[in-house]
Parts: C-alpha cells; structure tokens; sequence
C-alpha cells in the first residue's frame, strides 16, 4: 500500500501487488472507421499470483483464468472462433512463468457481428450510416453473468456497505463542520488523513479534538475500501461482485473512431477514445459525491487500480476546495441511492463522420489491417 495512510488494508497487502486493482480484468476496444469492418481488440490481464497467497478460492478463479486464456478456452477466443475474420494478431505477456496478459485483436466483416459477440454479455447494438454521417447506439438487454447465489451476496454486501458509507459520511461532515469554523486547521487534517507531511510547514500536531474527528475517518476509510479488497476465502471483491450483478457488461469497453466526433451521448470522453461507464458500487459511490458532502475524501485517495496508478492527493491543494455539507445521511438512504446509481444507462450513443480515406482502408488487403490492429493495441496501452 502506498505509504501508511489506510492502516487496515496495509495489513492485507503483500509487497509489491497493487492491493486493489481487479484480479481479472478485461477490456474490448472497438476501433470504428465506417459501416464496413471493425477491429476488436480484446485485452485479458491476471494479476500478480501473491495477490491469492492464503486464499484458495481466489488462487484458483485465477488460474482458471490463466488457463483458458492460455488455451484459447476464454469467453472471447471462443467467440472470435465463431466468425470468420478477415485478420488476427494475438500476443501474450509472461511473468516468472504465469500468464499475465493477452492481447487478442481480430477484424470483423460487420458490426453485426460485434453485436453478436456483445450480447452474450447483455448488450446490443446497432450501427447506421446516412449523408455521409455514420452512428452507433448500444443498449443493455438485461442479461447478466451472476448466479442467483452472487445476486444474493451483492445484495446482503449492499445493506451493510451502506451501513459503513453511513459512518463515513458522518465522520467527514463533522470534519468539514469544524473546519467551517476553524478553515486554518484544515492542512494539518487533510494531511494526516493523507499521511502527506513532506514540506508541508503547517502540518504540524493535531489538536485533540481534530484527533478524534481524524482518528474517526481514517477508521471509516479503512472499511469503505475493502470493497475493492477480495476477502479470504471469496474470489470476488465485494465491487466486482456489484459488477457482475448489476452491470449488463463487465468489462471494460471502450470505442475509437476515425473521423470528426458530432455527438456522444452516456459515454465519458477522453483524448484517446469513448468509454462506456462502469456499473459498480465504486463507481456509484462516485456519483454521491456533492449529494452529502463535497468534496469526498476517499474516492481522492484510493482508486480500484494499480499502485503505480493510486492517486496521490495534495492537502494544501485539497484544503483549498470549496467544501459543502448536508445533513448525514441514514443507512438506508444511502442504499437507496446507491441502488439508483447502479442502474446502466439506457441507451449510449456516438455520431462521426469518418474521414474519407476510411474506404480505401475498409477494402484492404489481410495484411494491410496489420498496422492498424498494432495501432489500435497501442492506443489503449497507453
């Protein structure tokens, strides 16, 4: 865990795995040039096997996945191997002899046949083209990947999630409270939240009142992130179960395409591509941020990524910020809208005009889509 600042998980971590990324993760790019071929390029990562040492159940949800990716046996090797493709490439990373990382992209005549794949996992689509102006819409069909058995863990997990949110909200209004009244104090309790003392001259100790009120939050930290943590004898974080019972597709999926962008509805837009937002209990404790309290403290510090990728939160910076409270939300409040926020949006959708060069490269030869499968893998390994 990046230094000390959330006591509990540094506990659990092991060295050197970043303690709260996916264990599994998957991503599917599209990279959209008009109404002919699209590339898909599917990426599947196996996190560092450390990160299942003690936990049987999670050591061996990871090796299955190591082995059907390593056998072609994985959901989206099966599902290419149902079309004909008009190009492949595949590559494979390795770490001390464990499968880390497959890159599997394919050319696909249609975007039919990206539908076909997709809606095994609860998502449809459609793609048109008209004046020159060509648009995809997917909406979700309801399907899901989670057993009755998860759908009932992911709601009990739910209830006593919002139970901590509950505390942890309350802990940090009565913060953002005091600090009303006493704005000069809220460096040194921002960083001794943070654990960020490094040339920060009025950090300083704290006062006994702003220990408690410190001490409070760092305890309701500890519990809200174990959410991303996948706990001993489980195979899934509590967040990627949410995922997989309340989100239509749970993996990451995001769109490219060459040609100048009219309108993008429901997809959150970057300098490299489209993503369509992820359904998880993260993600919507995400949204509550201003509904209670602004700004959230622990979306700030902890992210379900990587530790090379976990965000680094500046105190003085962030006792700069205007900051807002309402009254502490009960329990069930919170579950009411976290409930809210993980309903997937009901229809997303992208308009372009792709560049005219977009034909020439829609009939090219099998070896010519070569160069442009790399480049699309390239994108979103950036």
């Amino acid at each position: 865990m990046r230094r000390q600042r959330i006591a509990l998980i540094a506990v659990l971590c092991l060295p050197l795995v970043g303690c709260f990324e996916d264990p599994v993760r998957e991503h599917v790019h599209l990279t959209l040039l008009g109404a002919g071929p699209v590339i898909v390029t599917v990426v599947q990562e196996v996190a560092d096997p450390r990160l299942a040492e003690g936990n049987e159940e999670l050591a061996d949800r990871m090796e299955e996945s190591r082995t059907s990716i390593e056998g072609n046996l994985d959901p989206w090797s099966r599902r290419f191997a149902l079309h004909q493709l008009l190009a492949e490439h595949r590559s494979t990373q390795w770490v001390e002899g464990d499968l880390r990382r497959s890159v599997h992209s394919a050319v696909l005549a249609s975007f039919d046949q990206v539908v076909e794949m997709v809606e095994a996992d609860g998502l449809t689509g459609n793609l048109a083209v008209a004046g020159g102006v060509a648009g995809i819409s997917f909406f979700p069909t309801g399907g899901s990947r989670a057993t009755y058995t998860q759908r009932q863990e992911a709601e009990r997990l739910l209830v006593e999630w919002s139970d901590t949110l509950a505390e942890y909200f309350e802990s940090v209004i009565d913060l953002y409270a005091y600090l009303g009244s006493r704005p000069d104090r809220a460096v040194p309790c921002f960083a001794h939240i943070f654990d960020t003392h490094a040339g920060i001259t009025a950090s300083g100790p704290l006062e006994a009142d702003e220990e408690e009120l410190v001490l409070r939050i760092k305890n309701a930290l500890d519990a809200v992130v174990l959410v991303l943590v996948v706990p001993e004898g489980e195979s899934f974080s509590m967040n990627e179960l949410t995922r997989l019972v309340y989100d239509p597709f749970p993996a990451r999926l995001t769109v490219s395409v060459e040609g100048r962008v009219l309108q993008s509805d429901g997809w959150i837009a970057d300098s490299r591509f489209f993503e369509r937002p992820a359904v998880d209990a993260w993600n919507a404790l995400i949204s509550l941020d201003g509904r209670w309290l602004a700004p959230d403290l622990v979306t700030a510090m902890v992210s379900p990524a990587p530790e090379d990728l976990q965000p680094e939160p500046d105190p003085v910076e962030f006792a700069s910020r205007l900051r807002y409270v309402a009254a502490a939300p009960t329990s069930a409040e919170v579950e009411s809208a976290l409930l809210s926020a993980l309903v997937p949006a009901d229809e997303l959708t992208l308009r372009w005009r792709p560049l005219a060069a977009a034909d020439d490269e829609l009939n090219a030869a099998a070896e010519s889509w070569l160069p442009l499968m790399s480049a699309a893998e390239a994108l979103i390994s950036e």
